[in-house]
């Protein structure tokens, strides 16, 4: 039995395991991993029933997602510079006026548009304001100059309004709840907003991709069949977000097993461990009520997760 199990010609595709069917072969083919004080991440908590472990989303969020932010407000600021006119344009347009009234007076020739676009920049009391200049270039300015400015206007607009997104994305995402492995009950759990995602561990499935390592759940889902349908959680145990391999993921599997099989004694050597929390979040997701409720009712529809493995084709 394989753990990568690709399959097609031109397009490359995998189903889901059941994570169980491997205890065996960890257990034959590595050599035991002895307890340590510090587990390694992505493990945030060990305590005599539970093992919690922190999905993906924890590490990109400050790595990526504040980067784009502060690049999006970046472009923001750089294309809202290149909207209206430079002040030299300003100063010279405003000479300007005095200038062609003189040739006006002297029944001399002069540029008329300009003359037009010039005194439409200011007010009457003669202050210049970004809404004159949009005036001018409507009615004064030449077609080519009209289109260059409405671009350089509309690319402004969907600039800072995907940095204004993105910020409030930024800062309303909740921490993402930890995925809990719950030795005593044999279960695993987690929830993300609103929504209880958890299955008996036998029958957690997973998936070993190249951006990481996917663990399936039955879910809470309105839209799904039934009510509930198969969601995957990206899990990266070495950290890395590309060329992730089996080999990556073997001690988070030993580690896993070891808890799950033996209890925190094969994990760790204290006591119990905890590993600071981010404090990169403004809110975190809080776990959805009555929760025991939800999950006993989960539970009871859970057991159908095996059969769905096997239809559920996953894209290399």
């Amino acid at each position: 039995m394989k753990r990568a199990n690709s399959q097609g010609f031109l397009v490359r595709y995998q189903y889901p395991q059941r994570l169980s069917k491997w205890r065996e072969s960890f257990a034959s083919q590595f050599k035991p991993i002895q307890p340590v004080h510090d587990p390694l991440e992505p493990f945030m908590m060990v305590t005599d029933d539970v093992l919690t472990v922190r999905d993906a989303r924890h590490g990109l969020r400050f790595a990526y997602l504040l980067p784009l932010v502060l690049g999006l407000w970046v472009l923001s600021f750089v294309f809202i510079e290149r909207v209206g006119p430079h002040p030299d344009e300003i100063a010279y347009a405003k000479e300007s006026i005095s200038y062609y009234e003189m040739k006006e007076s002297e029944g001399l020739p002069y540029d008329k548009q300009f003359y037009a676009y010039s005194k439409a920049l200011f007010s009457e009391n003669g202050d210049y304001s970004f809404g004159n200049y949009l005036n001018a270039v409507a009615n004064y300015s030449s077609q080519t100059y009209r289109e260059s400015v409405y671009f350089n206007v509309a690319i402004s607009l969907i600039a800072i309004s995907l940095a204004v997104c993105t910020t409030v994305f930024f800062i309303k995402s909740p921490k993402p709840a930890h995925i809990y492995f719950d030795r005593k009950r044999g279960l695993v759990y987690t929830w993300f907003f609103g929504r209880l995602a958890a299955c008996r561990f036998e029958n957690l499935g997973f998936l070993e991709r190249k951006t990481g390592l996917l663990l399936y759940f039955y879910c809470e889902n309105k839209k799904g069949k039934g009510g509930y349908d198969v969601v995957p959680v990206t899990v990266q145990p070495t950290g890395k977000v590309h060329l992730n391999s089996e080999r990556d993921n073997d001690y988070f599997f030993a580690q896993v097993f070891n808890f799950m099989d033996n209890g925190k004694s094969a994990v760790i050597t204290g006591e119990s461990f905890h590993r600071p929390e981010s404090k990169t979040y403004f809110f975190i997701d809080k776990r959805p009520e009555p929760f025991e409720e939800r999950l006993e009712k989960l539970l009871e529809h859970e057991h159908v997760l095996p059969d769905l493995y096997a239809n559920l084709k996953v894209v290399n």
